[in-house]
């Protein structure tokens, strides 16, 4: 089983400093899941809630308060309610929801409101991946920069506090 070092992970994030945001989006997600997958656990979430543990609050509450988060929260029409494609499936009561759980939770749970957050991103990445975002689209660029800025400093955080690198 191969499991990539800190080094690695610095890198791929470092690396996405020189790409699109439709690209960044991808490259992030992946280092955010290769620091998740340090810890034990069956699936994705399990392993990613784990790492959210980890981290102290306050920089969380600093990372649901920033810019980015606040403009993927403030969208207009808000998230999952235009479709791209005839053959996008949008959610939109579980997006409403979780940014309702995000606003809620940001400053007195931020481990709650964080893992919501992490559903909105995890979201965002697998329509980007799924061919439902472009790289040229005003919205789906507004959207991606978004995602890419909070994903950044969540990577950012993550390498520097996970306790299993």
């Amino acid at each position: 089983m191969f499991l990539a070092t800190a080094a690695e992970i610095r890198e791929e994030i470092e690396s996405s400093a020189l790409l699109t945001h439709y690209e960044a989006v991808d490259v992030l997600w992946v280092a955010l899941l290769k620091v998740a997958n340090k810890y034990a656990g069956n699936d994705e979430y399990v392993r990613m809630r784990s790492l959210v543990n980890d981290l102290p609050e306050a920089k969380l509450t600093a990372i649901l308060n920033s810019p980015s988060v606040n403009a993927l929260l403030d969208l207009d029409p808000p998230l999952e309610t235009i479709p791209t494609d005839l053959h996008e499936r949008l959610h939109p009561d579980e997006a409403a929801e979780a940014i309702r759980e995000v606003r809620g939770k940001r400053d007195n749970d931020p481990r709650s409101a964080m893992l919501a957050f992490g559903g909105i991103l995890k979201t965002i990445r697998n329509k980007r991946e799924h061919g439902f975002k472009s790289s040229k689209g005003r919205r789906d660029v507004q959207i991606l920069k978004a995602a890419r800025g909070a994903l950044a400093t969540l990577c950012d955080l993550a390498l520097a506090e996970c306790r299993l690198l």
